[in-house]
């Protein structure tokens, strides 16, 4: 216990004793001195690619192909045939969405037990159905946002909406929220 406070103390001292670093970073280079005030966004950190254009077809398309990779085929105890493993899994489903998405629904839906992996029996979440329209809003040359009005027998009336990034060479979809 001893150990811990004087632990605590020094850091707060170290609080008291180091100079404050001051909030405007100056830049100095040989011309002149400049205050760097602009933050960098991410967009400007990404490696530039140049993303084909977005349309409805490329939004549907990517959205049905992922929700039939939640589809897998199992054997009569719901063991998953083609993955042994969530791992494994999530690595197929990141062809169509982000590895945050992929964890997610992962999770949910399958579970790892004798070093195989199992399907929960459950339904499949309300997703973007392909004859109805949607309505696509452009964020930046590589993000769009994707909203579409449903309804279902299941889920009654709901609200979806899909982000869209334009990673590695593809369309990914990294943001999906249901109202």
């Amino acid at each position: 216990m001893k150990a811990f406070l004087a632990l605590c103390l020094a850091v707060m001292l170290s609080f008291i004793i180091v100079p404050n670093i001051p909030e405007n970073v100056q830049e100095k280079s040989g011309a002149s001195d400049k205050i760097i005030t602009q933050p960098v966004t991410a967009e400007e950190t990404k490696e530039k690619q140049t993303a084909p254009a977005f349309t409805e077809d490329i939004a549907k398309k990517q959205a049905n192909l992922f929700i039939e990779a939640l589809k897998q085929e199992t054997d009569e105890n719901y063991r998953v045939l083609n993955y042994s493993n969530k791992e494994e899994y999530m690595t197929y489903l990141t062809n169509f969405v982000s590895k945050d998405l992929a964890a997610y629904y992962t999770d949910g839906l399958f579970e790892e037990r004798e070093s195989s992996l199992y399907i929960i029996p459950t339904e499949l979440p309300p997703w973007l159905e392909e004859s109805e329209p949607v309505i696509i809003k452009q964020l930046s040359d590589h993000s769009y946002r994707v909203h579409q009005k449903n309804e279902s027998d299941l889920y009654g009336s709901y609200e979806i909406t899909l982000g869209f990034e334009y990673m590695n060479g593809k369309w990914i979809i990294t943001f999906a929220s249901v109202d």
